[in-house]
């Protein structure tokens, strides 16, 4: 691949799309400008006309106290065609996250939709003088056509409303041109939004799936440069892009409204193809208005559900238009792309009625490949899910999206085929085959999807547990690998930032992620607000933007993270300026050193989802986090100053923390409502926030509450579990960290392990509802380094410790790792009294072996075989 300059594509081609029609396009009113409130007794409305059949009305409403109310969607007699609860549930509100979904599709009318409340308030945004219709241009959402309410009054301005419409057909588009004798060179740059297929003469160009990358497409659009010579053909040639919607045109009323994301259009195309012909003639085919267009035969393609494919569609040309641009600057892709990197065979199936159950026997990410056959009209329904339903069947209920999740339909036309899905990915372990009418399915096997990365480290030792929890959060991270980090290949496909910045240090080990997480905090940098802040998911459609230390420190914390890995200073230069404006917003919002604002907190702690200390003591802590961190990134850039006044705010934090939260007389932190918790005294130790005086009673407590009431159980959340075992290790206690990893029972890893899965779940929990969450394995850091013995000591692993645990449970270990300087590595067994290592030590390296007990050893570059006495018993 080489790179071609994106200046030269916009010069040369033409943003073009497919004439839509209205009936098929979203109408929304998406932007305001005040708050229209309503209370019990009065009723807020919103009339609006559907050209065409809708599955889903979403609105934008303002939690004020604890409402309870409902929200109708009524047609123009009056009647009720669906109705749903207004009320706080365990997950905020934000932009968006309310939707009416209709059992069946409505068609063509006059609608209403009312909110009424029984108690609190409720808010609707609405914009008071909503701009005038411009040109439509084919492609782009259209405006509502109706009035807002209030007690059936009409009152000036729009409410925040969007009516989710039947979609169109994903677009297909071609252009033939000639190649005079043979192509010596020839490349293709283009890019389809949201997704693009690129064939030559029918044959694919790429290996690559999925493509591009997801963005926020209105600040950045990443391309690729493709060599296709061998594509070409003397004489008449074809070129064709099949598109598909991703999160640029995506479809399915949703909890994040990326349906309703501000650059969402039906999807468009940029191409160019430039061939040097056997004279040495340099010709150019560019996408633009001499192409043709078509509806394809993807005739849904909805985010969270999926694709139906209707192979018996028939194809009618038409022009392709001209469109704006989408807004994006256009840059060459530099991280890895998503591709195929398994193909699957199931292990066992099983019949549920009409219905064939494959088990592929562990949670990937992925879709169906398959041989289909029949009469033209049969259907194949393919279901994915991660778990059984209680009658054997497959079925996924995602609450945050409209519709059925995970379902692919294949409409058999003329010819037998082999079919797998374009346009989407699922997680599963299972999942089923239904046919509906005349047709048969053979050769069902599961794809495995995922970002190209490198293989970067290893890990093994005596402890079964240990090893599990070491390597099955590798395995859930690599399902979460497709454009970004996600938290979920299921559920919700969201770059969550606390997941990332938790799992990051522990991922490093195992893979290579430079390239594919500086894409991720470009695309960081291009989600801030105008203050600066980031939000909660990235990209995100507008969603999460509310302020939160605990959820966004992935701005600054992984670029310290990768700075640590690759010891490049040029990747925190990259970032200081987001870095220092996102520190100084949150100190800004801070109130004395305190955070008060909202936040997710310690998520996730054992049977429960906000913490019962509530989400102030975590949120606090990690402000002291980033603000330390940020601190140290402009130590290594040379800015001494600058580092010292952060320094001096994170002293302030720690003492405000320790003001309100320490409890004399335990010299514990506690908490008022929840009394001690866990993470509010792990935190702490963990950030060197606690003063000298009481480090020793703080670490002691932490210890007699994981012996005396958890029984060697952890008990918190996904912030503080990234660094229990950590802290329990610092304050002397290596061998209860053991114990907390490795407890077979609830909370923990080991039930897990037991189990027999593969990866992680999202909560300690028995309900969790994703089998494909990462973050709970963060821990795993500690594992590598502690227990593996393997701890950079200096960035990019200039210096490093070999320092294992001693613990009688863990008599051996084997950890390797690629470091910027070569391969470092330790094997070492522990036999009767006598320590035996074998360490690598990378030519630009130096090593220091440290034991209890006994003086450091310097290792310099190379093998070293090394035995050293050891005391026996577990390390306290």
């Amino acid at each position: 691949m080489e790179p071609q300059s994106s200046g030269g594509i916009e010069n040369s081609a033409c943003w073009i799309g497919r004439w839509t029609d209205p009936a098929h396009r979203i109408r929304r009113s998406i932007d305001s400008d005040e708050i229209a409130w309503t209370r019990p007794g009065e009723r807020l409305g919103q009339t609006f006309t559907a050209p065409g059949r809708f599955t889903a009305v979403c609105v934008d409403l303002v939690c004020g106290g604890e409402p309870r109310g409902r929200l109708e969607l009524r047609d123009s007699g009056g009647a009720v065609l669906v109705s749903a609860a207004v009320e706080i549930g365990g997950f905020r509100w934000d932009r968006f996250a309310h939707y009416l979904e209709l059992p069946e599709p409505a068609g063509p009318g006059d609608y209403e939709v009312r909110l009424t409340l029984e108690s609190g308030e409720v808010g609707w945004r609405t914009c008071s003088s909503p701009a005038p219709a411009g040109d439509d241009d084919g492609v782009s959402p259209l405006p509502i056509e109706g009035v807002a309410t209030r007690d059936g009054v009409e009152e000036t301005g729009l409410r925040a409303i969007a009516v989710e419409s039947v979609p169109a057909p994903n677009p297909v588009f071609r252009t033939t041109f000639e190649v005079p004798g043979g192509a010596r060179d020839a490349r293709l740059t283009a890019v389809g939004l949201g997704y693009g297929v690129f064939r030559i003469n029918g044959r694919e160009v790429t290996e690559d799936v999925l493509e591009p990358a997801q963005t926020a497409y209105d600040k950045t659009i990443l391309h690729r440069t493709y060599q296709v010579a061998e594509f070409l053909e003397p004489g008449r040639n074809t070129l064709t892009a099949e598109l598909g919607r991703g999160f640029y045109a995506a479809r399915g009323a949703n909890t994040w409204g990326w349906n309703l994301a501000p650059w969402h259009r039906e999807p468009v195309l940029l191409a160019h193809l430039e061939h040097v012909d056997d004279e040495g003639a340099r010709h150019v085919v560019a996408s633009g208005p001499d192409w043709e267009a078509a509806a394809g035969t993807t005739t849904e393609d909805v985010l969270y559900t999926g694709e139906t494919v209707d192979a018996s569609t028939e194809t009618r040309w038409e022009r392709a238009i001209v469109v704006p641009p989408p807004g994006g600057r256009l840059r060459e892709a530099t991280a890895p792309p998503v591709r195929r990197t398994e193909v699957r065979t199931a292990q066992r199936e099983t019949r549920v009625g009409d219905v064939v159950v494959h088990d592929f026997g562990t949670i990937l990410a992925g879709r169906v490949r398959c041989t289909i056959s029949g009469v033209p009209g049969a259907e194949v329904v393919v279901r994915y899910a991660e778990q059984l339903a209680e009658d054997g069947s497959v079925r996924c209920d995602n609450v945050l999206a409209a519709g059925e999740s995970q379902v692919d339909r294949y409409v058999v036309g003329s010819e037998p085929v082999r079919w797998e899905p374009r346009f989407s990915y699922k997680g599963f372990r299972y999942l089923s085959v239904q046919v509906r009418g005349e047709a048969s399915v053979s050769e069902v096997r599961a794809v495995r999807l995922g970002a190209e990365v490198s293989a970067n480290g290893s890990f093994s030792c005596e402890d079964s547990t240990l090893s599990w929890i070491d390597a099955a959060t590798a395995r859930t991270f690599m399902n979460n690998l497709h454009g970004v980090p996600t938290d979920t290949p299921v559920y919700e496909k969201n770059g969550w930032t606390a997941d990332a910045h938790l799992g990051t240090e522990a991922v490093l080990h195992h893979f290579d992620l430079r390239s594919f997480l500086v894409k991720w905090l470009d695309d960081h940098v291009d989600a801030r607000d105008a203050t600066g802040m980031v939000p909660m998911i990235v990209p995100t459609p507008g969603w999460g933007r509310e302020p939160d230390p605990a959820w966004s420190a992935s701005m600054v914390l992984i670029p310290w993270n990768l700075y640590w890995e690759y010891g490049d200073p040029a990747l925190l230069a990259r970032y200081q300026d987001p870095v220092r404006t996102y520190t100084d917003r949150l100190l800004e919002l801070s109130d004395d050193g305190l955070w008060h604002g909202d936040s997710w907190g310690d998520w996730l702690s054992p049977g429960h989802w906000h913490a019962p200390e509530g989400p102030e003591p975590t949120a606090t802590m990690m402000l002291h986090r980033v603000t330390s961190r940020t601190a140290d990134i402009c130590h290594a850039l040379g800015m001494t100053g600058e580092a010292e006044s952060y320094r001096d705010a994170a002293r302030t934090i720690a003492a405000a923390y320790h003001a309100k939260y320490f409890h004399e007389p335990s010299g514990t932190y506690r908490s008022a409502e929840a009394g001690y918790r866990q993470s509010m005294n792990v935190l702490p130790l963990a950030f060197g926030a606690v003063p000298a005086y009481v480090a020793g009673a703080v670490g002691a407590g932490l210890v007699d509450d994981i012996e005396e009431r958890t029984h060697g159980h952890l008990d918190c959340g996904a912030v503080a579990a990234k660094h229990l075992l950590a802290v329990l290790a610092d304050v002397g206690r290596a061998d209860l960290a053991v114990t907390v990893a490795t407890q077979p029972d609830r909370p923990g890893w080991g039930v897990w392990h037991r189990l027999g899965m593969e990866t992680l779940m999202e909560s300690w929990d028995e309900t969790a509802r994703s089998h494909n969450h990462y973050f709970l394995g963060a821990a795993s850091a500690w594992i590598q380094q502690r227990v593996g013995g393997l701890r950079a000591t200096s960035p990019g692993w200039r210096t490093f410790d070999v320092a294992p645990v001693l613990d009688e449970r863990v008599n051996w270990a084997d950890v390797r790792h690629s470091t910027p300087e070569g391969h470092a590595g330790v094997a070492w067994r522990r036999r009767d009294d006598t320590w035996e290592f074998e360490v690598e030590v990378p030519p630009g390296s130096v090593a220091t072996l440290r034991l209890p007990g006994q003086p450091p050893t310097r290792l310099p570059g190379g093998r070293h075989g090394l035995n050293r006495p050891a005391t026996p018993g577990a390390s306290r």
